[in-house]
């Protein structure tokens, strides 16, 4: 049985509760059923780039969540496997690759524990969307990511915009809550709604962390940077504050030396 420090232990449970919640919203985009067929959906052009030869290829997805990466990854004939701390997120993507007819591996573990994967295993990891910002070690994240990783191989992290976490949740202004340099832990006590929390009984942990932790991490893996490039500028609904104009995602890719 694995053991995780506390901040984690609580996040896990916290999303645990959240999964169902989290697969219904899924439902209603309604993208994990068509990204196999159409990975554009989950990746842009830039990332897709990086992905044009990875038939065959054995790639592992941290902290999987919804797995629609997992999924379009799957049908561009990767070797999948995905990673999340919540058995509960990764029961709901097993019975949708069931579904869907694709073969993906499912583990359970901390991203910062990958103890059950081999060394040199996968020619790539991917991991996106919102994962750091639970993970209270980044350095050794990126350390055990890149130690699963073949010599050679792209290490893809794909993150929501570390500028975006400053603001707070007012609809009609930016305002400054956060310090860019406070990196945490934030400590929240919310419903089983993650998208659109209300206050609850679930300890939650967040951290905050810079472009520049996100870039020494890696390099401190064993990796070089090969790119890095930021897109996006619009917002979604649960993100309160306008934030229209500033960027979006923060895309990293190394490359293990």
């Amino acid at each position: 049985m694995m053991e995780f420090n506390t901040v984690h232990a609580a996040n896990k449970k916290r999303w645990e509760a959240a999964a169902d919640n989290w697969a219904s919203a899924a439902d209603t985009r309604g993208k994990w059923k068509e990204c196999h067929k159409d990975p554009s959906i989950v990746f842009t052009e830039k990332t897709m780039h990086h992905l044009s030869n990875i038939k065959g290829e054995k790639i592992v997805v941290l902290g999987s969540g919804d797995n629609e990466a997992v999924f379009a990854l799957a049908g561009m004939g990767a070797e999948v496997t995905s990673v999340d701390i919540s058995q509960n997120q990764l029961d709901h993507g097993a019975r949708r690759a069931m579904e869907l007819g694709l073969e993906v591996k499912f583990v359970r573990h901390d991203v910062t524990d990958l103890s059950s994967l081999a060394d040199g295993q996968f020619d790539m990891v991917y991991t996106g969307g919102h994962v750091a910002v639970w993970v209270s070690d980044l350095d050794k994240y990126y350390q055990e990511a890149a130690r699963v990783l073949k010599s050679g191989g792209l290490f893809i992290i794909e993150e929501y915009h570390p500028f975006r976490r400053v603001f707070g949740a007012s609809d009609s202004k930016l305002e400054v809550t956060y310090n860019y340099f406070n990196r945490g832990p934030f400590e929240f006590f919310y419903n089983d709604n993650v998208l659109y929390p209300e206050r609850g009984e679930l300890p939650s942990y967040e951290f905050h962390w810079s472009i520049s932790d996100f870039c020494s991490a890696i390099f401190k893996s064993g990796c070089n940077i090969v790119d890095l490039y930021e897109y996006g500028d619009t917002y979604e609904s649960w993100e309160v504050a306008p934030m229209k104009g500033l960027p979006e995602i923060l895309t990293i890719v190394g490359k293990k030396k």
